[in-house]
């Protein structure tokens, strides 16, 4: 019965996104300002599927020159009221591995603090964020003559797509305002994340009872908090195709063992994965020309075979379910973390910066469960028995084939 049940909950929850496909709402972009005398000069980055979001009235060329072209309609700065002027249109750089890096740099009329007006995607996706951060010298009374060098950071959203580039002194930000701004970015982004959505409805899919499903969310919360802390010191910084492919993965994998435990097939079903990852392993070498990936994909299909022959085998799978669940959790907190891979943050808001964000995190993931729980309420009272197996079932397949679609349009992107 829990799993006719959860099937129903699963498939509302994910039906109230028209997105499902893309998955990924949750977008970001990463920015380094320099500010010296007059001068400001800028290096823009971002993950190489947001720019494929720019509508283009040609033929697509490379990406790198459509973002650049797009920068130069999007970034604006002004000086005491007067646009400065563009002493470098942007221009493509080369960049770490799935991401785009543009530069470009402006010349104004007066060394006093600059505004920013930058509009980049929030067009197409209202709850991107972007991450700024200014190095200027002696930024506070605009001389510029300064030695002292002082970094500071910046966020632009939807709501808030003009910033003034002040000293940290000047912005005077309490540490509950640093603190609760990412908590509420933590937040957003798993809410809008449906590919984590989805994996948390893949568990529950998968697990036997409420305590196992206790359990399995522990896990995931454990493994996405180690990765956070990770990615906030610097410590990890993972291939970030390779991580958005593996979420999909992840997904693809926890609902075959789900269909597997439901007709007690896990040794024929643990072939699927392994057979789909060496498929793919010629047309992603030509596409991409790129080893690592390779390499990356067939440890993928070793893993889930061997785990799979391994649960299969086991007299309790409670167990290993936990820790794979926690690897994947590691996983999934990589692609939390995509914007704080990029930004670098003071010394002294490393701290509210990880808390704030892995609250956010947390609270949005107990909304979903508690969106679910009321609505596996709703099951038992209005609906048959046969219907809910039959929504578990379709629930089953939609999971599985976003899972697979992801993996592999992620990798071959």
């Amino acid at each position: 019965m829990m799993f006719k049940r959860i099937g129903i909950f699963c498939l509302l929850l994910l039906s109230v996104s028209p997105l499902l496909v893309q998955a990924h709402n949750r977008s970001e972009s990463f920015s380094e300002w320099n500010w010296q005398n007059n001068h400001l000069s800028y290096s823009f980055s971002v993950l190489q599927r947001e720019a494929s979001r720019i509508p283009t009235d040609e033929g697509r060329g490379p990406l790198s020159e459509i973002l650049a072209n797009y920068l130069d309609d999007t970034v604006k700065v002004r000086v005491a009221g007067e646009y400065c002027t563009v002493a470098q249109a942007a221009t493509a750089l080369p960049s770490r591995g799935g991401f785009l890096r543009v530069e470009g740099r402006f010349i104004c009329s007066e060394a006093v603090p600059p505004e920013i007006q930058l509009s980049t995607f929030f067009e197409y996706v209202p709850t991107h964020t972007h991450y700024a951060k200014l190095r200027a010298a002696d930024l506070a009374n605009g001389t510029g003559a300064s030695n002292e060098t002082q970094i500071s950071e910046f966020l632009f959203t939807h709501g808030q797509q003009t910033r003034l580039l002040q000293s940290d002194d000047q912005q005077q930000q309490s540490s509950w305002q640093t603190f609760s701004e990412y908590v509420w970015i933590g937040c957003e982004h798993i809410l809008s994340g449906i590919d984590h959505l989805a994996f948390v409805m893949a568990l529950l899919l998968l697990a036997a009872g409420l305590k196992e499903i206790a359990w399995l969310i522990t896990g995931f919360t454990v493994g996405h908090s180690i990765s956070l802390v990770l990615a906030v010191l610097k410590l990890a910084e993972p291939n970030s195709l390779m991580v958005e492919a593996l979420i999909g993965f992840t997904i693809a994998l926890v609902v075959i063992e789900a269909c597997a435990e439901k007709t007690d097939s896990l040794a024929s079903l643990a072939w699927w994965l392994p057979l789909s990852c060496l498929a793919l392993l010629l047309p992603l070498f030509i596409l991409s020309r790129n080893l690592e990936l390779v390499i990356g994909v067939l440890g993928i299909g070793v893993f889930s075979y061997c785990y799979l022959q391994l649960q299969a085998r086991a007299d309790s799978r409670a167990a290993m379910r936990v820790w794979v669940t926690l690897v994947f959790g590691v996983v999934h907190g990589f692609g939390f973390a995509g914007g704080l891979l990029e930004a670098e943050f003071a010394a002294q808001k490393v701290a509210l910066v990880l808390l704030g964000f892995n609250l956010g995190v947390e609270l949005g993931q107990l909304l979903v469960l508690a969106m679910a729980i009321a609505l596996m309420a709703l099951a038992r009272q209005w609906m048959s028995s046969k219907l809910q197996q039959r929504f578990g079932q379709f629930t089953m397949m939609l999971l599985g084939g976003l899972g697979t679609f992801w993996f592999i349009s992620r990798l071959l992107a």
